[in-house]
């Protein structure tokens, strides 16, 4: 089947690009921080990206408070996550790339390139969206070139919040497994490590990460993921016998950051994949420990992101 191109249209009131070859329909918005507001399987009808009800779609000021503003959408963090100053630098919350307008550089039947121009770190910035032929798959390349005049260091990570139904399931390959903050999750309550998915804890506590609770539950976590056997982590939807899987560069992306809502935060139902440069989210902590990003003056960071529609890839876990 062939590579179709959907001319610019709108969501809402602001322009949007859409890339559909009949398996797989991306629609991206590239004056909201050039985010994927659709990421929809044509073949089983499933579209996967989490919008949030109560939350209008609109622009946010560098600074704006995430949480308050956050419709949805696929993004990307850059360069930070939580705010504050570091290296001499007030960063603002979750970055600056979610709130800047990208422009369109290219834009065919194949592919859609975004440029942007970072000033909380000087940086060339963009993405380029590929559609794979034949395939229910989008590949999106990142390039970040510094044009600071010294070294920084910084966080790069995804944040594609999932529609999610009962009927789904929460995949890895495996990894270790710690809190962000034990005292912000509803399912752990602990700072110990364990495997993937399975939690043991003191006075005959357990959980399994990988099933998905009902909104009802009121359940929240947020976790890290470290050490996975494999460069991937995904969703499958077991009702809609559909799953996504997000694919990237383990050297990259050396971590996995799971953001868990079943109602438990906000009113909120989605499960958020954050493949990630660093661990943890304090820069500050995650340079000590070695596990920061950096670039050097004219250094370019450059990686790929692909992500995969398909039929169910697991059994069902509720059967």
């Amino acid at each position: 089947m062939s590579k179709s191109f959907t001319p610019p249209g709108n969501v809402g009131e602001f322009h949007s690009v859409a890339l559909d070859n009949g398996l797989i329909r991306v629609v991206v918005i590239p004056e909201l921080g050039g985010r994927v507001w659709q990421l929809e399987d044509r073949i089983r009808g499933r579209e996967w990206i989490w919008h949030r009800d109560d939350v209008p779609l609109g622009r946010a000021d560098t600074g704006a408070s995430y949480d308050e503003v956050w419709a949805g959408g696929w993004e990307e963090l850059f360069p930070n996550d939580a705010p504050g100053v570091f290296e001499d630098r007030s960063l603002p919350d979750h970055g600056e790339w979610w709130t800047l307008p990208w422009d369109v550089a290219e834009c065919s039947d194949e592919r859609l390139k975004l440029v942007a121009r970072s000033s909380v770190v000087k940086a060339t910035c963009s993405k380029e969206y590929r559609l794979a032929r034949g395939e229910a798959r989008v590949s999106v390349t990142y390039r970040i070139l510094s044009n600071e005049e010294r070294p920084f260091h910084f966080l790069f990570k995804q944040h594609l919040p999932v529609r999610l139904s009962s009927d789904c399931s929460l995949s890895l390959p495996g990894g270790i497994v710690t809190t962000v903050d034990p005292e912000f999750g509803s399912i752990v309550r602990s700072g110990e490590r364990f495997l993937w998915p399975r939690f043991a804890g003191d006075q005959g506590r357990s959980a399994d990460l990988s099933l998905v609770r009902p909104k009802t539950s009121e359940d929240r976590e947020f976790v890290y993921v470290s050490g996975l056997p494999e460069p991937w982590c995904g969703v499958d939807d077991h009702g809609s016998g559909a799953s996504l899987r997000m694919e990237f560069d383990a050297d990259a992306f050396p971590f996995v950051w799971l953001f868990i809502s079943y109602g438990g935060w906000r009113g909120v139902n989605t499960v958020v994949l954050e493949p990630c440069t660093n661990m943890p989210k304090d820069l500050a902590e995650a340079v000590r420990l070695g596990q920061s990003a950096r670039l050097q003056p004219g250094q370019e960071f450059v990686t790929t992101v692909s992500v995969s529609l398909s039929e169910c890839r697991t059994t069902s876990p509720f059967a």
